[in-house]
């Protein structure tokens, strides 16, 4: 990865504790982002394993403890209690309290850390690339924070007896990678194996292959050789989950590749990461979100809503050039005014989410 654009300092002095699995690697880059708009991280980077039980006896104690003293968290709590003394450390190495918490998927830690993150945090926030639906069972840990931000429009209105925490947003792009990278001109694409994205990845394959359109698209899965007979692609790259790179190299791949495309999670209508990287590095974009039209820095020179079978309105979008957004737009997705939009820090543009008209149903 190439070195740093340098940022501002205005914000050096500030404190982040930033608490949350390491998953696909993103909490490097979160980190990195972090420390190049000035903030000292302290991290705490947990991903919490398989509980076994050692014997009968520790099956009936866990019984014990969560229906009849109803305590739910028994296993979490017996995970989580090898890391308490060097995680409690890093946190002692903070003078007084840090001004910010920032949580993404929160459910791995066990209440009784939280309340110790509660006690050592000026503000706490949670950030999340899932569904209120979805983290409906976390939701008793939400007294924790100052805002828990969501990002699926189709959330807005919903769980009113929390409006005073729920905070609609946007994804980011890293805006600590501004160095221009060769464009290969392919068409890339790289993502988790799921089911209900196979039909969408397939038609969009063959059609780009029909038209001769370059393609690099890379699959990662914990059973990458089930994943290539389902999908029965033979061009594209089938990635097991422990060697796929982390997210920091998969940035490199995005900004080197001519067209980003994504493919839409169907368990919801939030915005990928990345749709905001095709923005911040100046990239087409080719999704099957249809939501996208509805957000401020949608324009149809950069941003084409595949349907499945649109492919001669595919290649006129591809003949055409790249609009470049205005700078302020761009800007206002990069992450450090995403970070000081959270963190109410000036200056800063606010980050929303689109109302969508009420006929479209995530179930459409």
């Amino acid at each position: 990865m190439p070195p740093f654009h340098h940022a501002d300092t205005a914000m050096k002095a500030q404190t982040v504790i930033l608490a949350m699995p390491p998953i696909f690697g993103i909490h490097q880059v979160i980190a990195e982002n972090l420390r190049f708009h000035g903030f000292e991280v302290t991290e705490l980077i947990y991903e919490e394993g398989k509980f076994t039980y050692a014997n009968i006896w520790q099956r009936l104690k866990k019984l014990f403890y969560r229906n009849l003293l109803r305590q739910r968290e028994y296993k979490k709590e017996q995970l989580f209690q090898p890391y308490l003394a060097d995680f409690t450390a890093k946190l002692d190495q903070i003078e007084g309290q840090a001004d910010y918490c920032f949580m993404i998927w929160p459910g791995v830690f066990p209440s009784s850390f939280m309340q110790t993150l509660r006690d050592k945090s000026r503000l706490m926030l949670h950030y999340n690339w899932e569904t209120l639906e979805f983290l409906e069972h976390e939701f008793y840990k939400i007294k924790f924070f100052d805002k828990f931000m969501f990002f699926d429009p189709y959330d807005i209105g919903r769980r009113p007896e929390y409006a005073d925490k729920l905070i609609p947003a946007t994804s980011f792009w890293f805006d600590c990678y501004l160095q221009e990278e060769q464009n290969d001109g392919s068409l890339f694409f790289i993502g988790s194996h799921h089911k209900e994205r196979i039909a969408d990845i397939r038609a969009f394959y063959l059609a780009a292959e029909s038209i001769g359109l370059p393609t690099d698209f890379r699959i990662v899965s914990k059973n990458p050789q089930e994943a290539e007979q389902e999908l029965a692609l033979p061009g594209v790259r089938y990635l097991s989950s422990a060697d796929a790179l982390p997210y920091r190299d998969n940035l490199l791949a995005a900004r080197k590749a001519g067209v980003l495309v994504d493919f839409l999670h169907t368990k919801h209508h939030g915005l990928s990461l990345r749709v905001f990287e095709a923005l911040g590095y100046g990239k087409k974009l080719i999704t099957t979100n249809p939501t996208v039209v509805h957000y401020d820095f949608y324009h149809p020179d950069n941003i084409f809503v595949w349907s499945g079978g649109n492919t001669e309105e595919l290649k006129a979008f591809l003949q055409h050039p790249y609009s470049p957004p205005p700078e302020a737009l761009k800007q206002k997705y990069s992450f450090g005014n995403w970070i000081r939009w959270a963190f109410d820090i000036e200056p800063h543009q606010a980050i929303g989410l689109p109302h969508l008209p009420p006929q479209q149903s995530r179930n459409d």
